[in-house]
């Protein structure tokens, strides 16, 4: 569903996801303090403006309540980021998505208002370990802390074997829930006599220990 989107600070994430999100169809507003990266962005996103979130005027002049998101992709400076959140809560934006650099900061924002909180270098760092520690996972989705969706690249190992074979959900608490076959279009598994085959790919859901214990 196209969205209006404000995305507040340019630096290398917040560069990244305006122009992503302006690719993928929402009408995006970019922000910064530099004229700069206004500049730099200016031909890639729906609009942009120099302004400073600590400057309550300013982000009122962008009618801020207006979107149906705000993405704050400031850096380590946890006095602007407060201060910007307290501003556009009390502006009344809907949703406040923010960028921290640590859990204490990611606690800090919660507690003032931001909805959601990201870890971009955390979330980064835990993909590229599952990836080396299980070559054959695809992609890897973390739902909450025990919940977890991972797409698995059917090799030697498992190619032949149907899911009653392998057992997953008893024996290892993991469900199938996709199978992905070349030329054809995903389905829905629905039958435990479902047989894999090579370079199939199966999305499977369960505890992320659970998944890189047996696809490991």
């Amino acid at each position: 569903m196209k969205q209006d989107i404000a995305v507040i600070g340019l630096g290398l994430f917040g560069y990244e996801i305006a122009v992503c999100l302006e690719q993928k169809g929402h009408n995006v507003l970019a922000v910064d303090i530099i004229p700069e990266k206004i500049g730099a962005i200016k031909d890639q996103v729906t609009a942009a403006v120099v302004a400073n979130i600590t400057d309550e005027s300013a982000l009122r002049e962008l009618d801020i309540d207006q979107f149906d998101m705000v993405i704050l992709g400031l850096g380590k400076n946890l006095e602007e980021l407060v201060l910007g959140i307290t501003y556009l809560k009390k502006l009344g934006a809907q949703h406040i998505i923010a960028r921290a650099s640590s859990e204490i900061q990611e606690e800090i924002l919660l507690r003032i208002g931001a909805n959601e909180v990201i870890l971009p270098e955390k979330q980064s760092a835990d993909h590229l370990a599952t990836r080396i520690t299980v070559p054959n996972i695809m992609a890897f989705l973390k739902l909450d802390s025990d919940i977890n969706l991972a797409e698995i690249h059917v090799d030697q190992k498992l190619a032949g074997k149907s899911l009653l074979e392998l057992n997953l959900r008893k024996k290892h608490h993991i469900t199938a829930l996709i199978l992905k076959r070349q030329d054809q279009q995903p389905k829905i598994i629905t039958s435990p006599d479902t047989r894999l085959m090579l370079d199939d790919s199966v999305v499977v859901v369960g505890r992320q220990d659970d998944i890189e214990r047996y696809f490991a």
